[in-house]
């Protein structure tokens, strides 16, 4: 087969992460369960309650662990390897000490569990998902002709029809977009196979993904609207179904947070009754596509977001159901998780980078910046892209005005500074710190006491579990309820967000621990 070598290396990555998060796996599973208490790698567990047959109700113990919505645990009672009685449980909230777990488990069994029990963390062998992708992918005429020349660097991508480019771009401008996104709205429309568009923070790419959506089905064309996380899909969904478009969710009951009320949810594309046959959007992830959910659906479009995160294996899962493909993301900003790979080689695996750097005719930059200040943007812009990014817009020149800060923190507050370091109260901390945590919660209180309300606030954290002491110490001093509005947490939970005021705690202030994790701290190449 001529693309064997593509595929060869596509299925071994595969397998490579897949041991690789099997050997994680064990490794944290070993640990002994003393140290994975105090280091928040295992949740004591005080009781578990039946709610329904797929969900369970979970009363914590008195340990703080990392776990947070979404994560896959087990439930065992001192050894995961060989005492675990749940598997692949999914946490699908957490309020006032208490999981809402998501699991497949035998009624009896729960009934005669025991405490003390505990949840480690725990994986699914997705490579069965992969694999089904790559069998069709080297199995069909679209697999063969389109997805695996493009990904090679053999398929001439630059085709773009001029009529349909010229009406999309007319349609962009009277909605009153700048000119590299009526550029990147007319090449989505009109491009044959791809189109890549950069947008780097605050430059309207939601905005143009639904645009895009919009238009391409207006033409009556079908479309899938996918990425790595639902919160990325649903945010998306919200902007396309705004502009009038028949849009649904696929997933599981679970996967709605944040989106519109008014956008149904199905567990399955079949569910959708009242389909139109052409027109639509379906939000869904990629392994959607390789299940019940969507398996036997076709699109003509697939539009992926936040693609930089998305590695090519995961890419292919979603691209062998359509022909064309706009892929939307910025390789300058959070790369995919890969465990198999170095940190700092990790953005050599994200289907964005490998697709934007060979395609440049059908690649556009949106370079205008309307979340940021001049004095914000002026960095990354320096730093990453070259320069080209640009404050515009209200909030070109605008700053933070906080008056009645009080004395000790005026300088920090001041009007005329965009930013600002401050110096870690913390001594030897390494992935958390009760006094910088403290300091935050502070300047948090501050910030809400002089007029920014608590939803305006986020704060980054490169550990969970400093995240963690941060909204624990919110809730003491604010409310569980209130202090929910301050989003805390790490930079993937906070990408694609905007906020009045971010507060980047770092945390580690113990040199020797900073210089063991320097490549995960700085992303940075020597």
């Amino acid at each position: 087969m001529q693309y064997k070598n593509t595929l060869d290396t596509l299925s071994a990555f595969v397998k490579q992460e897949h041991e690789a998060n099997i050997d994680k796996l064990f490794e944290v599973w070993e640990t002994p369960l003393s140290t994975k208490l105090k280091t928040g790698k295992t949740q004591a567990i005080q009781s578990i309650k039946i709610e329904d047959n797929k969900h369970l109700t979970v009363t914590l113990g008195d340990n703080e662990s990392y776990f947070r919505e979404g994560d896959m645990i087990c439930f065992h009672h001192g050894e995961a390897s060989t005492e675990a009685f749940i598997r692949q449980a999914t946490i699908e909230a957490e309020q006032d000490g208490e999981w809402l777990i998501r699991a497949e488990y035998d009624r009896d069994s729960i009934k005669h569990v025991v405490a003390p029990c505990y949840a480690d963390r725990d994986v699914m062998d997705l490579r069965p998902f992969f694999n089904k992708a790559l069998e069709d992918v080297a199995a069909t005429k679209n697999g063969c002709d389109i997805i695996l020349p493009l990904l090679a660097g053999d398929l001439d991508a630059s085709l773009i029809y001029d009529d349909n480019y010229d009406a999309a771009a007319d349609i962009a401008e009277l909605r009153g977009f700048n000119d590299p996104q009526v550029d990147a709205v007319a090449k989505g429309v009109a491009a044959k196979y791809l189109a890549c568009i950069q947008g780097p923070p605050g430059t309207g790419k939601t905005a143009v993904i639904g645009l895009i959506a919009k238009l391409l089905a207006d033409e009556g064309q079908s479309i899938l609207l996918t990425s790595h996380t639902h919160m990325a899909i649903n945010n998306a969904l919200n902007t396309v179904a705004k502009q009038g478009v028949a849009v649904i969710k696929v997933g599981a009951n679970s996967s709605i947070k944040g989106l519109d009320k008014s956008i149904k949810q199905f567990n399955h594309g079949d569910d959708w009754d009242d389909r139109p046959d052409k027109g639509y959007v379906i939000g869904a992830t990629p392994f959607a596509t390789c299940s019940a959910r969507l398996d036997n659906f076709d699109f003509d479009t697939v539009i992926v977001d936040e693609a930089s995160q998305i590695t090519v294996a995961l890419a292919v899962m979603a691209m062998r159901k359509a022909r064309r493909f706009v892929f939307v993301g910025d390789h300058k900003q959070l790369p995919p998780v890969v465990l198999s790979k170095s940190i700092l080689d990790s953005e050599c695996y994200s289907v964005f980078s490998q697709l934007i750097s060979a395609n440049q005719t059908v690649s556009v930059m949106l370079n205008q910046s309307y979340r940021m200040n001049a004095e914000l943007t002026y960095w990354p812009s320096q730093q990453y892209y070259n320069g080209e990014l640009k404050s515009a817009g209200k909030n070109a020149q605008r700053l933070l005005d906080l008056n009645k800060a009080p004395a000790q923190y005026q300088d920090i507050f001041a009007k005329n500074k965009a930013f600002i370091y401050i110096k870690s109260p913390g001594i030897s901390a390494r992935t958390h710190s009760k006094k910088e945590a403290e300091l935050v919660v502070d300047l948090i209180k501050t910030a809400n006491d002089c007029g920014i309300k608590l939803c305006d606030i986020g704060v980054v954290s490169p550990y969970r579990s400093h995240g963690k002491a941060i909204r624990n110490l919110l809730a003491t001093k604010l409310g569980i309820f209130t202090a929910k509005e301050v989003v805390a947490d790490t930079v993937e939970r906070m990408q694609g967000q905007q906020r009045e005021l971010i507060i980047v705690s770092l945390c580690s202030t113990d040199l020797q621990f900073i210089h063991a994790i320097a490549g995960f701290f700085f992303r940075q190449k020597d």
